[in-house]
């Protein structure tokens, strides 16, 4: 039988009753490349839990996925995914050809970004319009597509979760001051004018963790104080788009860097 269990915000937020599952089964296995995952997490899972935990490339789970579900046919295979384990597409992939091969499968939820950065800023999550994501720019590779969804969602008059890109190969995420000058940069390409530096943002830190940082900012007053605040932190910035008084009461309380008090 194949497991795909989520581990949560903190990689440490794994559901009580997939605990059975996991600690009995014959192999458990990790995606490690859709979130960065600190080595001492892993420790607390294999130490807490008594299991041996393998790191999967992504080339195991999306070109060779069949071979990993294979191993489930005659035992019970439990892969370990940060978050939420069906926020990826490849995981549905992953459903989809054990259920081609006839193997069971269990899914076991758990806590992810869009729930809790919509949450904890207090927008309205049914005024959400599309995600979008900023990708690491090469010299060869500067997609500025991320854009064209704030824009379409700005003038819908909807909130735009906006993540940041990951480098599970380098382990490398990417920082607030790299985010900004792409943000300019794709926003005079596209001329869509929607970056001014009056452009209300909210920036989430570490969301779900001790560190947690969220501010409630102006694109134009990002400064070397709000990039050293956020600096080491997984960033996800959210656009709001048209806001309730509700919204911008619960919104305005961010307006200075909020530590977590927890």
């Amino acid at each position: 039988m194949l497991f795909l269990i989520g581990m949560g915000l903190t990689n440490r937020e794994i559901p009580f009753t997939a605990l059975d599952d996991l600690t009995s089964a014959d192999e458990v296995l990790l995606d490690p490349y859709t979130n960065f995952i600190p080595e001492e997490d892993l420790a607390y899972l294999s130490h807490n839990f008594n299991i041996e935990i393998t790191s999967l490339t992504r080339s195991d789970l999306e070109e060779n996925s069949r071979q990993i579900v294979e191993r489930a046919k005659g035992k019970n295979v439990a892969i370990l995914v940060s978050g939420d384990p069906l926020i990826a597409t490849t995981h549905h992939t992953i459903l989809d050809l054990a259920a081609k091969l006839g193997i069971d499968y269990k899914i076991y939820h758990s806590s992810n970004i869009f729930s809790a950065a919509i949450g904890e800023s207090g927008l309205d999550i049914y005024k959400l319009g599309p995600t979008t994501t900023i990708a690491f720019w090469t010299d060869k590779y500067k997609p500025v597509s991320f854009i064209d969804v704030i824009k379409r969602n700005v003038d819908s008059e909807q909130h735009t979760i906006v993540l940041f890109d990951y480098n599970y190969l380098e382990k490398r995420k990417m920082r607030l001051g790299e985010a900004i000058p792409v943000l300019h940069a794709a926003d005079e390409q596209r001329k869509h004018n929607i970056m001014s530096p009056s452009r209300k943002l909210l920036i989430l830190g570490d969301i779900g963790k001790k560190s947690q940082s969220i501010l409630y900012t102006e694109f134009g007053k990002i400064n070397k104080d709000v990039l050293k605040e956020f600096e080491g932190k997984i960033i996800t910035m959210i656009v709001p788009g048209a806001m309730s008084f509700a919204e911008e009461d619960a919104i305005a309380k961010f307006s200075g860097i909020k530590p977590a008090s927890t």
